[in-house]
């Protein structure tokens, strides 16, 4: 069951950054919503959906993590895709270098919205 849910939220991701619009959607940020500050996330949608439809620049624009986002959730989806063909369980990745990873983009992520934030640049 685990591996049909994955799959369809890969999907469901997937589907929106290519069916959505690019331009004129409502801002999806809670932060901004609540306390009127771009998080370090803002504009990441925007950024995926420009690049699922050939607009590089935009994307990057909008997010410099954008198409890396896009090139790991299809990554991800081709991923859940052989599981449910191989009928293998999903596994979330656990080992010492994943993690690491994982630490060194969130730094990232964070210290670009810092710049982003000093350089009032923010979507």
């Amino acid at each position: 069951m685990k591996r049909w849910a994955f799959l369809g939220t890969m999907t469901a991701i997937l589907a929106w950054a290519f069916l959505a619009r690019v331009e004129g959607g409502p801002a999806l940020c809670a932060s901004r919503w609540i306390f009127g500050i771009a998080c370090p996330g803002c504009g990441m949608m925007r950024s995926v959906t420009a690049f699922a439809h050939g607009r590089l620049e935009d994307s990057l624009r909008y997010h410099l993590f954008g198409p890396l986002v896009f090139a790991a959730v299809l990554t991800l989806w081709i991923a859940a895709a052989v599981g449910v063909v191989r009928q293998r369980e999903y596994r979330a990745p656990d080992s010492p270098a994943f993690n690491s990873v994982m630490g060194v983009t969130l730094v990232l992520l964070l210290g670009y919205w810092a710049a982003r934030m000093a350089a009032g640049k923010t979507p």
